[in-house]
């Protein structure tokens, strides 16, 4: 019985996450006036309690070339951070079930900092609103889950002329179980982050199509970075064609709000 009950709130839970509060757009870019906007909405059935913070960080990589992020790196937070130059208004709210609050970010330019893009991380904090003094029962026995939900987007502010470009080194190709993984050493060139996305293509060598997948990119520094292309279990022995194309461009991002560059075409060969 106790399982059950168990499940039930761990099933309650997860329901109560899934229609919570949201938050769009979920990259937000100040203009040159440096405004940003941000709309959080609560789905759920129940007041939010909703606070807005930042921190610095940016996803990097480990030593395999998977995406870890990183909050502690205080030489970048002072070169690109927004640091104490971001401002939130409201910091905090309640909102109520169906309704939407806007947020507006308040970027203090700084001409003195080198052109390029600066960033930060936004967090957004929310859970169902406490109940007020007099309205919790005193008899019997109860118990109440609470439990907070944090949300964590990314602002970006652009300064004088941005630009950004890839140099990619050592790409190699390997099968592993039904995939082609991809490694690579890379690092961004210019003065800003470089946000779009990549498109993978594996043919066989009589041009046949056997694998594809496009994933969003967001390389920051330097690194190494892992892709996986998932092909058919029983793709026969031979030589393949990989092509990797780079592209500062992004379903999810407005192309007025990227700092492009030019694509750039890999193509690797794979035998197993």
């Amino acid at each position: 019985m106790k399982s059950i009950l168990l499940s039930l709130v761990f099933a309650l839970i997860g329901l109560s996450v899934t229609a919570q509060v949201s938050l769009a757009p979920t990259t937000v870019f100040a203009d040159a006036n440096g405004i940003g906007t941000l709309y959080v909405s609560n789905g759920s059935e129940k007041a939010q309690e909703v606070s807005v913070s930042f921190l610095f960080g940016y996803p990097g990589n480990d030593s395999i070339g998977n995406m870890v992020m990183v909050y502690d790196d205080a030489i970048r937070a002072e070169q690109f951070g927004l640091g104490d130059r971001i401002r939130t208004f409201p910091r905090s709210f309640i909102l109520a079930p169906g309704e939407q609050q806007t947020v507006r970010f308040q970027v203090r330019p700084d001409r003195s900092r080198a052109a390029g893009t600066y960033f930060t991380r936004v967090k957004v904090l929310s859970g169902a609103q406490t109940a007020a003094v007099g309205e919790v029962p005193t008899e019997g026995i109860s118990a109440q889950v609470s439990f907070k939900l944090e949300q964590v987007i990314s602002v970006f502010y652009k300064n004088g002329e941005p630009n950004t470009g890839l140099d990619l080194s050592k790409l190699e190709a390997s099968k592993k179980e039904n995939a082609i993984r991809i490694v690579s050493e890379f690092s961004v060139l210019g003065n800003s982050p470089y946000l779009g996305s990549l498109q993978a293509v594996i043919r066989s060598s009589d041009g046949k199509e056997v694998g594809r997948q496009e994933q969003t990119l967001a390389l920051y520094f330097e690194g190494i970075r892992t892709f996986e292309i998932p092909i058919p279990e029983d793709l026969d022995a031979g030589n393949y064609e990989v092509e990797l194309i780079f592209q500062t461009k992004r379903s999810d991002i407005s192309s007025s709000d990227l700092v492009s560059s030019e694509p750039i075409v890999k193509k690797l060969t794979v035998s197993f």
